[in-house]
């Protein structure tokens, strides 16, 4: 055979290879493209229901809840509540 001919042959077939190959790359960045949906996705249910537990924690911590349920046990007397009193500042001039 001919030089030009092998070199053609072979950048045709060069041609079919790289085509093959971008056809896979583009076949995978697609089916990426579902699955970056699905995450994204889970991902914002997961920051709603993060959200919705931090709400609820929030309720169960504060104090007024916990010095109600101390008090439903037996813990202690309910007094006033809490509340800091004024505060006198000496200034020196």
């Amino acid at each position: 055979m001919n030089k030009p001919v092998l070199l053609i042959f072979g950048l045709v077939v060069t041609i079919v290879a790289l085509a093959i190959i971008r056809t896979s790359i583009a076949n995978n960045i697609v089916t990426s493209g579902v699955v970056l949906a699905q995450i994204q996705e889970q991902s914002d249910q997961y920051k709603l229901e993060n959200s919705i537990l931090y709400e609820k924690l929030y309720a169960l911590s504060s104090l007024t809840n916990v010095a109600q349920k101390a008090y439903d046990l037996g813990y202690q007397d309910q007094a006033s509540d809490f509340v800091l009193g004024k505060q006198t500042v000496a200034l020196k001039q």
